[in-house]
């Protein structure tokens, strides 16, 4: 069982929800995708949070064990979203780590590191814009032909991504080490990579932060929610004060257009489809509707009826008003760097990537570095954006440790009866492992491989998420109309989510039609059939849990078929015990259930007649005290 209390109170709630947005940082949508971002977000996700929360806060559950005593056969599908987190946690680590040392790197050296083509990285593709006397004369459309395939002009600040910094090799399976960076005085001093420390160093700061239990870390990511958004305030203040604003605010109208005629009067029924599929995308790959993060947000907030019916519209606002912060922050820059490539017109317009589909890592890792050195930003300001990210990417890594060693804890706690008084200890040594796990699996990512495997993973974690989708959603529907709150709530919430998980399964079903014949490519690499293969392995590891959940459920109770049959689908039907595993004592006002003739002991092994418990020191025979503990009567 959960706690008496709640660990969170609603304020911290309220600033720990600010999680989602460091994928506001790469995934970025505009115009009526925006619209329908936010369409989604109250029509598709508000019941959905709803049920999960309160569920959660009402049972003091973490979502596996909230399906193991409400209804065992599903227990499977929390197993399955625990794994899903798991490998989620896995690749967004090392980016996390790039954002920390992005934030460093722009400290070391001015001008920025980046910036330039005559460095050691470079090819003879880039194309600095400083260097303008050099390239007004080279079309902007200008192809190179290297071994039958055409190379664009590229930016410094991408090259110095790949060459300088992640020192990226040809081909996935080309795994040549760690990179050693050289591209500045003090790391050259270092002389071994710093990478692979890197990501030590950031699952010990989760490790120190979550391993002491949810209150310890609810306090901690309290301070780190508003200090997140006051750095990503700063710089948004810097670049409409000090940047042109009428760079700024024609890209705003421009990103921000609002074309409706494509919506009234649809020509084309696919553009309006992958429209609002952005809108969708960026949804569900920020805010963990549904995933095994909000019922343990609902646990740990408490049982409170105002805790448990408040809490999950906290996390929506939340997310409404900050998932668009990263955005604007940026917008100043990336319009004032746009208006210089265009009056140059060295480079092709949109070279930088600002609204690619999916995942686009140019956008922090190529666009934001080139505005810092072209428009000659203070240094500070890039540390505070490289900075707000790597703060927002942590409270993520800290939020989903927090709720897959929760529920491991409740579930062995739960098991074991002996480890419920050593739950801290049990937090801890879980904890540990954990981290010990991720770092061993997260090496692979930090090599010169290692993006090829980050994409990789992000591919593969989302490709079959319509199943869970929908799985979840029938299952968390079940247990909420089991429940007593009122009748009229629980019809409407379920016809609601359920309406809401066919949409959303249907969106998920969608994409994964659109891109299931699309290889797998990054950088200009296209990914071996060896690698789709373990792809798909990686896609179908989550879904194995949940029949293997399902036959540990039913092996574990013991009784007839038709008994085990009626647990698998009811859950759980006897008395609910305190935390110590003892039944609850009648109340006083109650009559007794036996005949006052009976001189027998109650089902917690204690004298039903009090008075019989009355007894003389004197003929008192140690010897006669019974072995069994839980016994609560005493002669001592």
């Amino acid at each position: 069982m959960g706690e008496t209390f709640a660990q969170w109170n609603l304020v911290q709630l309220a600033f720990i929800a600010v999680f989602p947005a460091y994928i506001a940082y790469i995934r970025v949508v505009n115009g009526m995708a925006l619209v329908s971002l936010y369409v989604y977000l109250f029509v598709l996700c508000m019941p959905a949070m709803f049920i999960q929360m309160k569920l959660g806060g009402y049972n003091q559950k973490g979502i596996v064990g909230l399906l193991s005593q409400h209804l065992p056969i599903s227990k499977g599908v929390g197993v399955a979203l625990l794994i899903d987190l798991f490998l989620t946690c896995l690749y967004v680590a090392p980016l996390v780590c790039h954002f920390g040392m992005y934030a460093i790197i722009s400290m070391i050296e001015q001008p920025y590191v980046w910036s330039g083509c005559d460095n050691t990285w470079n090819t003879e593709y880039c194309v600095d814009i400083h260097q303008k006397a050099q390239v007004t004369g080279i079309n902007s459309e200008t192809t190179y032909l290297v071994n039958g395939v055409n190379q664009k002009k590229t930016t410094p600040e991408l090259e110095f991504f790949h060459n300088g910094y992640l020192e990226l090799s040809n081909s996935i399976d080309n795994v040549t080490g760690f990179p050693v960076w050289n591209f500045t005085t003090q790391l050259q001093n270092v002389g071994v990579s710093l990478l692979p420390v890197t990501l030590a160093v950031l699952w010990i700061l989760v490790f120190l932060f979550t391993a002491f239990g949810a209150r310890v870390s609810g306090w901690i990511l309290f301070v780190l929610g508003p200090t997140f958004v006051a750095m990503l305030l700063a710089v948004l203040g810097y670049g409409y004060n000090s940047l042109d604003s009428e760079h700024s605010n024609n890209f705003l109208l421009s990103f921000y257009n609002l074309d409706f005629k494509g919506f009234l009067q649809p020509v084309d029924t696919r553009v309006l489809v992958n429209t609002v599929s952005e809108g969708f995308d960026l949804l569900m790959n920020s805010l963990p509707v549904w995933t095994a993060i909000p019922v343990t947000l609902g646990k740990f907030t408490g049982q409170g009826k105002i805790s448990r019916n408040l809490g999950w519209l906290l996390v929506i606002v939340t997310f409404a008003l900050v998932i668009q912060v990263p955005q604007l922050a940026m917008a100043p820059y990336i319009g004032n760097l746009e208006a210089k490539i265009k009056d140059l017109k060295v480079l092709k317009e949109g070279s930088y990537n600002v609204t690619t589909k999916g995942m686009s890592i140019q956008l922090v890792f190529s666009t934001m570095p080139a505005a810092f050195a072209e428009l000659e930003i203070p240094p500070v300001y890039a540390l505070l954006f490289y900075l707000s990210l790597f703060i927002c990417g942590f409270m993520f890594l800290c939020v989903a440790m927090l709720t897959i060693v929760d529920n491991i804890v409740d579930s062995l706690t739960t098991r074991f009866a002996k480890l419920h008084d050593r739950k801290h200890c049990c937090t801890f040594v879980t904890t540990f492992f954990l981290m010990v796990a991720v770092i061993c699996l997260g090496l692979l990512m930090t090599t010169r491989a290692g993006f090829y495997y980050i994409i990789l993973l992000d591919q593969s974690v989302t490709r079959l998420r319509f199943i869970t989708v929908f799985i979840l959603a029938v299952s968390v529907i079940i247990v909420y109309v089991k429940h007593t709150f009122s009748i009229v709530e629980r019809i409407l919430i379920s016809i609601w989510c359920i309406l809401a998980a066919t949409a959303t399964a249907g969106f998920w079903l969608y994409s994964f039609i659109m891109y299931l014949g699309y290889p797998l490519k990054y950088n200009g690499h296209e990914y071996s059939k060896v690698f789709d293969l373990v792809s798909w392995i990686i896609s179908a590891i989550p879904y194995i849990a949940i029949p293997a959940a399902a036959m540990h459920s039913c092996g574990l109770y013991e009784g007839s078929c038709k008994e085990r049959m009626k647990y698998m689908f009811c859950g759980s039907q006897e008395e609910p015990r305190d935390y110590q595993g003892y039944y609850p004592a009648p109340e006083p006002s109650a009559p007794p259930a036996y005949s006052y003739n009976t001189n027998s002991y109650g089902r917690n092994g204690s004298m039903l007649y009090p008075m019989d418990d009355i007894h003389n020191k004197n003929g008192y025979d140690p010897e006669m005290e019974p072995l069994d503990t839980r016994l609560r009567s005493s002669r001592i």
